[in-house]
């Protein structure tokens, strides 16, 4: 048969097969070998099955399976540098009270965001990288979304609390420790965690209601936007929510920490001149250099649907959409341990502190 028109009613005469299957059906309009139209009603069985599923696969993988135990090891040695820097620092801004200044806290905050977004993401793609099928859950594929989600959205807010630090301790020195007291540290924390929170749980408690008529993300883990792909129905309004969420929680923090640095460059050339202000300026670098790093992750993370047509290798495209998860883990450790003078000196001094003896007379 051909199919030779789509009628949107049913006829008077005719009734659907079933109350649960009217909401699927389609009257279609098709034409038999004696050329006779014949109207026929045809459920979306297909939909109704597949609004039940429960196993996604990630075919962003394909390509990799050659040299699977080679980025295995790759991954693992980096997830593993990413856990010991990060926990490090993050240990030593604990534990050393003169270290509980609100750039240090802001630090750890950012560290400890990192952490739990390789956490979300690192164990399962080490885990991918090792299997010739490459599933998770539905409900794994949320809780990941979400947690992947919520990492972008807290590094841009603790990013943005950041950069509001380094503006005041620059452009406002003699009324810092006023603008950024014990409260309003604590009150800049509890917006940069819980904006996110509230707008990702949202996000996702509706993504996860949707029905689903296809399980493959082609991706190497799981987003919003590859999950309401999926979905037998119109996702406008989720898409919408998306947008409003990303310009609040990502794209206007983006712009107030472009705007403080302006502001910060502003003020600080005269100051320059005179000598003032360059141990303040100087502590702008690893937060310039973070931020630029991040913006760099979502920039390649919003190209990505557009290098999908281009014939790009594989290998390339899935190093462009985990930059995310590698470069800036890695590198903001690195920042500010080497480049913050009383973050570098407490490695220093640990280190020299478990030192055997000998080796210690030896390089005196």
């Amino acid at each position: 048969m051909v199919v030779a028109d789509r009628v949107k009613s049913p006829p008077e005469d005719q009734s659907p097969v079933s109350p649960m299957m009217s909401a699927c059906c389609h009257w279609v309009l098709f034409v038999n070998e004696n050329k006779e139209p014949v109207l026929l009603q045809y459920a979306a069985v297909s939909m109704l099955n597949q609004t039940h599923i429960d196993v996604l696969t990630l075919s962003g993988f394909q390509g990799l399976q050659p040299f699977g135990a080679l980025y295995f090891c790759i991954a693992s040695a980096g997830y593993l540098l990413i856990l010991l820097l990060n926990v490090s620092i993050l240990v030593l801004i604990c534990g050393q009270r003169r270290l509980h200044q609100p750039m240090y806290i802001f630090l750890a905050n950012l560290l400890l965001n990192t952490l739990i977004g390789c956490v979300a993401f690192y164990p399962k793609l080490l885990h991918d990288l090792l299997c010739e099928v490459q599933l998770i859950s539905r409900t794994g594929c949320i809780l990941q979304a979400f947690w992947v989600h919520m990492y972008v959205s807290v590094e841009c807010s603790i990013l943005t609390v950041m950069a509001y630090d380094r503006y005041a301790a620059v452009v406002h020195p003699l009324t810092y420790h006023s603008l950024l007291n014990s409260s309003m540290v604590c009150k800049l924390l509890a917006a940069a965690w819980m904006l996110p929170l509230v707008g990702q749980t949202c996000l996702m408690s509706l993504s996860s209601m949707l029905p689903l008529c296809a399980s493959h993300i082609s991706r190497t883990f799981c987003d919003n936007r590859s999950i309401s792909n999926l979905s037998c129905v119109d996702i406008s309004l989720i898409s919408l929510l998306e947008i409003v969420i990303a310009a609040i929680v990502v794209f206007l923090p983006l712009l107030l920490i472009f705007s403080c640095y302006v502001k910060i460059l502003i003020i600080s050339v005269p100051m320059s001149k005179t000598g003032r202000a360059s141990k303040a300026l100087s502590t702008c670098i690893p937060h310039l250099v973070t931020y630029v790093s991040f913006v760099t992750s979502i920039v390649f993370e919003v190209i990505q649907p557009a290098l999908a047509t281009k014939t790009i290798p594989q290998v390339i495209r899935v190093v462009m959409s985990m930059e995310g998860f590698m470069v800036p883990p890695l590198l903001n450790p690195l920042i500010y341990g080497l480049t913050m003078t009383d973050i570098r000196n407490d490695i220093r001094r640990l280190f020299r502190a478990r030192l055997p003896l000998n080796m210690k007379v030896s390089h005196c």
